[in-house]
């Protein structure tokens, strides 16, 4: 063997061992969090968090909302579908169903949509339209929403926002939303939660 095939297999050999004492580092910090989570107490129900006690308990028991699922917002958002298809909230209940947590209720409060509130998320075989961070998941139920933008279109005027608890027209609330579940322990996805947050203002937050 040549001394450059050795050197290059040498190289190969140091990137193999780094990058698997790298993941082994990964997997102990991911259970360091999972651990630390288990003995915290319960989340606060995203919605609940953002909207305060009594405006949650008085919107909720009101029975005037309910979560529709995202299939309903494609139909006028469908460039917001496509995009959020590839954003890693489309995927959270991925990691839960490989995992021994898929049915822990510290998980699935922010890795489902509505989990722990009315008409949200209950079970992959009871409600699995509602699995992973959908539309509802940040604004919180979507169906005065949608009937708002049917009467709209009913009489051919323009509509963009207005029906969500948790809408565009309520950023500090939909911002308290985000913080809810991308706190401390579980930030490591978005180093700057500012920048992230601006981001999704467009369809595809990857387009940053």
């Amino acid at each position: 063997m040549s001394v450059k095939k050795i050197k290059i297999y040498s190289l190969l050999k140091l990137f193999f061992i780094i990058s698997l004492f790298l993941s082994i580092n990964l997997s102990a910090q991911d259970n360091l969090r999972v651990l630390d989570e288990l003995n915290s107490p319960m989340p606060s129900i995203p919605l609940k968090e953002a909207l305060g006690d009594k405006a949650y308990s008085d919107a909720i028991n009101s029975g005037k909302y309910r979560f529709v699922g995202n299939s309903k917002c494609r139909l006028c958002h469908r460039k917001f579908f496509i995009g959020r298809k590839k954003d890693p909230h489309d995927h959270a209940m991925e990691s839960l169903l490989s995992s021994k947590y898929e049915k822990n209720p510290r998980c699935l409060t922010c890795h489902s949509t509505g989990y722990r509130t009315k008409s949200g998320f209950v079970d992959m075989q009871r409600t699995p339209r509602l699995a992973n961070v959908q539309c509802e998941g940040c604004h919180g139920p979507g169906n005065i929403h949608i009937d708002i933008a049917k009467d709209k279109l009913r009489n051919k005027e323009k509509f963009i926002e207005g029906g969500f608890l948790a809408g565009q027209d309520s950023p500090d609330i939909l911002r308290k939303m985000c913080k809810s579940c991308h706190t401390k322990r579980w930030d490591r996805s978005y180093n700057n939660l500012d920048k992230a947050y601006d981001s999704y203002k467009k369809a595809n937050p990857k387009e940053r």
